[in-house]
């Protein structure tokens, strides 16, 4: 290392941590690609399909052997990476996956990444599982649902509904699924489809049902398509087909 270099600090580029003032500088920068973002998002552009032929070779590379400046890689990620997505909270995105974020629970995910609790057990995060625990509550009684009602938080929709179908096959099915046939609408979330193949359920074991004109399950057409599904079984035990 060079004399300079071991004078200062931030001229090491290959040590993880950053001095506080380092930390400040880099993060009010980062604040201030935020701020920037949510107060002029509504002006640009919804967003920008990026051409594969350029963008997949910018990223090709190994990391280097030396350490970048994390300024830097800020200004890569403005220039290249931030301008070319969708905008998902931008207020005319009107497609799949909306995100009305906001500022302050932005700030909320950098405290929560910051201070990275472990909320798995009571000993590990006890005060950050109350808090969950209450919010929970408090989001059983905005939908109705009874006091012994419970939940916890998952990273999304996806797992969301993998955690649901865990809970529905233990619940009705005691996690025996021979035999078991799950029916959905051509209108569910393909997250569905591929959670049920996850916990196990095979792609015979799988009916995706038409819905209707208002793209709705019809629970008739569904007593009906069941009533068969029953009387086509009992038919292939008759012939003592499996």
């Amino acid at each position: 290392m060079k004399q300079n270099e071991a004078n200062d600090p931030s001229a090491n580029r290959s040590r993880i941590a950053l001095s506080l003032e380092e930390m400040r500088t880099f993060g009010y920068r980062v604040v201030d690609v935020l701020a920037e973002h949510f107060a002029n998002v509504q002006d640009g552009p919804v967003g920008a399909k990026a051409d594969p032929a350029r963008f997949i070779p910018l990223f090709e590379n190994d990391p280097p052997e030396t350490g970048r400046d994390p300024n830097e890689l800020l200004e890569q990620l403005k220039r290249e990476v931030f301008p070319n997505n969708l905008h998902v909270d931008h207020p005319r995105f009107f497609a799949f996956v909306p995100g009305p974020n906001n500022f302050v629970s932005t700030m909320a995910d950098a405290l929560a990444a910051g201070f990275n609790i472990f909320n798995g057990t009571w000993f590990g995060g006890s005060a950050s599982a109350a808090l969950e625990l209450g919010v929970i509550r408090w989001l059983g009684r905005v939908c109705g649902l009874p006091s012994t009602a419970g939940g916890l938080f998952v990273s999304g929709g996806s797992v969301a509904n993998l955690t649901g179908l865990v809970a529905a096959r233990h619940a009705v099915l005691q996690d025996q699924i021979e035999g078991a046939t799950v029916y959905f609408s051509d209108q569910t979330h393909s997250s569905v489809e591929k959670a049920l193949r996850v916990i196990g359920f095979s792609p015979q074991q799988l009916r995706r049902l038409e819905s209707d004109q208002n793209f709705r399950l019809s629970p008739h057409n569904l007593r009906t398509w069941s009533r068969e599904r029953t009387k086509n079984c009992e038919m292939r035990n008759a012939n003592g087909e499996s």
